[in-house]
């Protein structure tokens, strides 16, 4: 897929990385970028500005609560008429609260599944569609254990094998829409900032312990994995770390060895 003149949304703006995905869509020539979150996660300024670099009413942005399901279908119906059509979608949505884990599952699980599902509905050549691309961002936290952010982990590793699960060709021969997944390392994003008023994370001196070796990669950086979208194959996952360039990694298809 050419990412020139297609039509995008972006859902998850309030961590500070989704505004970046909309800029750098509109650099590499996407029509229109809609994005969607929480009512006041984009103020006025930063949508004059991406009008102003890009040309008028390329971006726009709607107000949603993304854990109500009604209003986010409507929403989300509401985006594509806009738009005037669907080709890419990426689903950026995420918080980190290990406390109130309920609200944690509701916007990186529940959120990001209905996402996927209403992008296939829209996008799907199956219902009538031309096919697409939708980019669940994840995390690389979702690929290993990490004791000091459980939930945060668990949704992450729900992301993608729901991701995986989601684009194998029983659906993907049907829909014509490719799913793939980005996992970025650890950013300069205000989703860290939460994690000093996080009750549970009641040891702080352990988790910069365990982050101390993790070299914070640019927010700007990983964007040119934007090239994902045009040549990704289906069901491929990709992580972004360290200030270095995407690279695909490779899951088991089947079940682990049993130990001896």
């Amino acid at each position: 897929m050419q990412i020139k003149d297609k039509r995008a949304l972006v859902i998850g703006v309030s961590n500070g990385l989704g505004v970046v995905f909309g800029k750098e869509l509109l650099r590499n020539g996407v029509a229109r970028v809609l994005m969607i979150d929480q009512h006041d996660s984009l103020c006025k300024s930063q949508l004059e500005q991406l009008n102003e670099e890009f040309g008028r009413n390329r971006a726009a942005f709607v107000g949603c609560d993304l854990t109500k399901g009604s209003e986010f279908d409507n929403v989300f119906k509401e985006s594509v008429k806009e738009l005037g059509g669907l080709d890419i979608i990426i689903n950026n949505a995420a918080m980190i609260d290990e406390r109130n884990f309920h609200q944690s599952i509701d916007t990186n699980v529940t959120a990001v599944f209905r996402a996927n599902m209403l992008g296939v509905q829209f996008m799907g050549k199956d219902c009538g569609g031309r096919g697409g691309v939708i980019v669940n961002v994840a995390s690389v936290l979702g690929l290993e254990a990490f004791p000091q952010l459980p939930v945060y982990s668990a949704t992450n590793n729900a992301l993608i094998a729901f991701s995986r699960s989601f684009s194998q060709p029983y659906h993907y021969q049907r829909t014509g829409v490719r799913i793939v997944v980005l996992c970025p390392g650890l950013t300069d994003s205000k989703a860290l900032e939460c994690l000093k008023n996080d009750k549970l994370v009641t040891r702080l001196e352990d988790l910069s312990e365990a982050m101390k070796d993790i070299q914070p990669q640019r927010q700007t950086l990983f964007f040119s994995s934007l090239k994902m979208i045009e040549c990704a194959q289906n069901s491929s996952i990709w992580i972004s770390e360290d200030d270095k360039p995407v690279y695909e990694i490779q899951l088991p298809d089947s079940l682990p060895v049993k130990s001896q």
